[in-house]
């Protein structure tokens, strides 16, 4: 039976779990995703699930656990966040180039020093180039949903590749909304049967998993990782369609806007300040100031033409990256955007870095911003918002 709860982004990520069909889920609790791994422990100890826990000793091993489940032919996920997330970054490597469909749950929060348990986007972008699908929730509807999706995308013969959906920390993780549970059963059909290749632990037909290799084939297994990311980019809709027959939600664009058409200024972003820049453009449409917003759902793969489609026309661009990519020249989703559009619009593209270690940003900062757009800008520099 569907039912609507008022809960976190974690709880229904666990409500996502409890209906999938996991042979194992390894971990090593972390705020702010630590209740991902409680709450989904008391399935499993009150006998309503038969999925296998493991308590790994840290993240590294929770990540190694998961490559080892996947590559004998199990489903299997994990949930992590920041400096946990930085720790299982050796095993990210491995498991996208062993092309293992494994779901990781990142909740996103600032990486130290100094310490900080709040939300920005440094550890998600650190394993930007780790090979892994990344999808951005901006709620707990989101995350739910995409949580759903991803073992289909991950789990494609045509894609064959780790995937992380990642919710912001604190303001989606622990925020209670309304969330629309689906039927378990519809979702049991909707994910399917797990469907392995070339299981480590089919003995009549042994296999080796990330061996040595020499200059002579290293690049070859590359592009070949390669190849799950590019087919992923027809999975993704594709499965967002399915996904909409069946609930009727729809997420078969890398994105979403508002206000976007006409738009003078657009303000690009991913996550869950998607609400607040809502807010922002509403307020300066009132006063005539003709402004606009696009938020990205995928970030890996880029979605390059959806940008290019969105955005090629328009002349005054502000990127929103909560995080900053020290000494480089723009921040990753600036440095990403700039590169989707070069040669083929002549917009002015401004970063900004925002929302820091949970720092809040605000509705009638977007006025502020707009009022930056004809001053020089180094780059590297960028404009920060709220900065004491």
């Amino acid at each position: 039976m569907t039912q609507v709860k008022i809960i976190d982004g974690n709880t229904a990520v666990v409500e996502a779990m409890r209906q999938i069909d996991l042979d194992v889920v390894a971990g090593f609790p972390i705020t702010p995703t630590s209740s991902v791994m409680e709450k989904f422990s008391v399935y499993v100890d009150n006998g309503e699930l038969d999925t296998e826990l493991i308590l790994a000793e840290s993240e590294h091993a929770a990540m190694s656990a998961c490559v080892g489940v996947s590559a004998g032919g199990g489903r299997t996920m994990t949930a992590t966040s920041s400096q946990g997330l930085e720790l299982m970054h050796e095993v990210l490597y491995n498991a996208s180039g062993m092309r293992l469909p494994i779901v990781l749950i990142n909740g996103n929060r600032a990486l130290s020093a100094p310490l900080s348990i709040h939300c920005d986007h440094s550890d998600i972008m650190a394993v930007r180039d780790t090979g892994w699908i990344i999808l951005m929730a901006k709620d707990a509807q989101e995350a739910y949903d995409l949580t759903l999706q991803a073992f289909r995308i991950a789990e494609d013969m045509r894609v064959r590749t780790p995937i992380i959906v990642a919710m912001d920390g604190f303001q989606t993780t622990h925020t209670k909304q309304r969330v629309q549970i689906e039927d378990s059963s519809k979702v049991k059909d909707f994910v399917g049967e797990h469907k392995t290749l070339n299981p480590l632990l089919d003995v009549d037909n042994p296999v080796s998993y990330g061996g040595a290799t020499k200059p002579d084939y290293f690049t070859e297994c590359k592009r070949s990782q390669l190849e799950g990311l590019i087919e992923s980019r027809k999975v993704i809709p594709e499965i967002a369609g399915e996904f909409k027959t069946q609930f009727e939600r729809d997420y078969i664009k890398s994105g979403e806007d508002y206000m976007l058409d006409d738009a003078d200024f657009v303000f690009v972003l991913m996550g869950s300040m998607y609400g607040t820049v809502k807010e922002g453009v509403d307020m300066l449409r009132e006063k005539g100031i003709k402004v606009g917003v696009l938020r990205l759902r995928t970030f890996r793969p880029f979605p390059a033409q959806y940008i290019q489609e969105k955005l090629a026309n328009k002349k005054n661009i502000a990127v929103f990256d909560r995080t900053f990519s020290a000494g480089a020249n723009g921040a990753p989703l600036f440095t990403e955007i700039r590169n989707a559009l070069y040669a083929r619009s002549n917009a002015k593209v401004v970063p900004f870095t925002v929302g820091l270690g949970g720092r809040d940003i605000f509705p009638e900062d977007l006025e502020e911003c707009i009022g930056l757009f004809d001053k020089e800008i180094d780059y590297m520099e960028s404009y920060w918002l709220r900065l004491r």
